[in-house]
């Protein structure tokens, strides 16, 4: 540590995720002293977006003799930082193309134009920095808690977005765009005219489920559309497009689903979705630059000798030779002293991210596709997001794929159905056969699993002005985080306002006007 600070502050957090970023701008916006720290030497942890090159940073650290912490008490009231039980496993990196094309693929009077048109391992790495691969994509419903409170914080001026243009769906082997609108119903071939009546009119009475919400007590959402005598081919729609649900939801769970949709349509665009420009991975920075701007004192790449408690509470933290003391520590659960998270639970999100050389329907035009592909055999429900170069997280002419579900085996185990039913793993040897096939070709996949601590009890062994921040989690959205960094932020400062809205730039006055003087 080439710098010293200052001794004491109201707030201490480790950990940049998004959860514990929030925290560190809501405390650093109401005026309180905020120290926040990270041992990587990048923002986001679990919640980070890498480029191509950097991303086997997951690779090296996994399992790795750095990654272990002694988990005992280095000294009387030390605690050791850090624990083995929430890393990020299971990671896997392939290549599905070679390092090269090969010249055999190339006519001697075409050469550079078709060498162009190859993708190669080595022209992927060149493009590693257009790349902004996320370890846990998420999107925000046009009128969800998320887009809400950036609005309201103003926080919403340090990210972009951008809408999803287009829902699919897989039914009956084949891929379906999902109706959305009015506009959209009316559209669609696959739908009957009195199909199309009846969806409308079933979408019309989810707004007021009052009634219904009697019946249907203790049945699931399925059962509600099935006695509406709605299709098959409807009831998918609604089960796994708008109310992104299954076979089992509880009806009040898949209604509430199916309004959360609808109310956000049109807000922003055809769908209620938004994603982040650049990756997800830019949300947790835009609250860290918040937190800057009001005093926050950021470090990465710093690693904490330990926590020193003094009466069950936290005291202070040892950094190099200082001592730095706070009323509050925040941290992320894989930043906790392993006495702080025994007994805890340990779930895993399964993850994939593969690189195709088209989109999985082809258009006129580029589409941010969201997919819900339905439990099979077993299986469980995968969400798909697949992102273009117009998000700013990969080089034109290639695609983002990310392949999101609850782990069952393994990551490659939970999503071998999805990707051999929608994607070409391996290089056909003619553009023939490719054209036949009409899937889009993997040049790259990452496989891995993300720890879920988001159901976890991170209370009951922890002191009461300690707080541990969740990972990631299964929800769409951010939501969840939000309810979680409220919560937290209450148990500490009850009587403030949890990120009240930030002035614009030209709204700070520096010290008195000449007519005040």
């Amino acid at each position: 540590m080439d710098y010293t600070f200052p001794e004491k502050f109201d707030l201490i957090v480790v950990g940049t995720g998004v959860v514990e970023s929030m925290l560190s701008a809501a405390a650093s916006r109401v005026g309180k002293t905020v120290l926040h720290i990270d041992t990587n030497d990048y923002y986001g942890g679990q919640w980070a977006s890498f480029n191509l090159e950097t991303i086997t940073k997951l690779k090296n650290d996994d399992n790795s003799s750095s990654n272990v912490r002694n988990p005992l008490v280095l000294e009387e009231n030390t605690y050791c930082l850090g624990n083995n039980v929430f890393n990020v496993e299971n990671v896997q990196f392939k290549y599905h193309i070679p390092n090269i094309p090969k010249k055999s693929d190339v006519s001697e009077d075409t050469s550079n134009m078709e060498l162009d048109e190859k993708w190669s391992s080595e022209r992927l790495l060149k493009e590693s920095r257009k790349f902004n691969i996320d370890l846990a994509p998420k999107l925000q419903f046009g009128r969800g808690d998320f887009v809400g409170l950036l609005i309201s914080s103003n926080i919403s001026r340090y990210a972009e977005y951008r809408c999803v243009s287009r829902i699919i769906t897989w039914l009956n082997g084949k891929l379906h765009v999902v109706p959305c609108s009015r506009a959209d119903v009316f559209s669609n071939t696959n739908v009957t005219v009195i199909e199309k009546r009846m969806l409308m009119k079933v979408l019309t009475s989810l707004n007021d489920p009052e009634e219904d919400m009697k019946n249907y007590e203790n049945q699931t959402f399925k059962d509600f559309l099935i006695d509406k005598k709605l299709s098959p081919n409807l009831i998918h729609f609604i089960l796994y497009g708008i109310s992104m649900s299954s076979d089992e939801t509880p009806f009040s769970e898949g209604v509430g689903n199916a309004k959360r949709f609808l109310n956000s349509l049109g807000r922003f665009g055809k769908t209620p979705f938004l994603y982040s420009m650049y990756g997800s991975g830019e949300l947790p920075q835009a609250f860290c630059r918040l937190s800057a701007v009001f005093g926050g004192v950021f470090a990465l790449g710093q690693t904490p000798q330990g926590i020193i408690m003094h009466d069950n509470k936290f005291k202070s933290l040892k950094l190099g030779s200082q001592h730095l003391e706070a009323d509050h520590l925040i941290m992320s659960v894989d930043n906790s002293p392993q006495q702080f998270i025994t007994g805890v639970e340990k779930k895993y999100i399964s993850r994939a991210v593969l690189i195709t050389s088209s989109s999985m329907i082809e258009s006129e035009k580029e589409h941010l596709t969201l997919l819900f592909y339905p439990p099979e055999n077993g299986k469980n429900t995968v969400t798909l997001i697949e992102l273009g170069s117009l998000t700013g997280t990969c080089p034109k002419g290639l695609f983002l794929v990310h392949l999101i579900s609850r782990q069952n085996i393994s990551p490659e185990e939970d999503f071998k159905h999805v990707v051999e039913n929608l994607f070409l793993s391996e290089p056909f040897e003619t553009p023939e056969e490719n054209e036949t096939a009409r899937k889009p070709e993997i040049l790259w996949s990452a496989y891995f699993s993300l720890p879920d601590t988001s159901e976890s009890d991170l209370k009951s062994n922890v002191p009461d002005n300690v707080f541990l921040c969740p990972g990631p989690d299964l929800d769409l959205d951010y939501d969840g985080s939000i309810k979680m960094a409220r919560d937290i932020f209450k148990r500490m400062y009850d009587d403030l306002e949890f990120l009240p809205r930030a002035p614009d730039p030209e709204e700070i006055i520096l010290g008195e006007d000449e007519e005040g003087e």
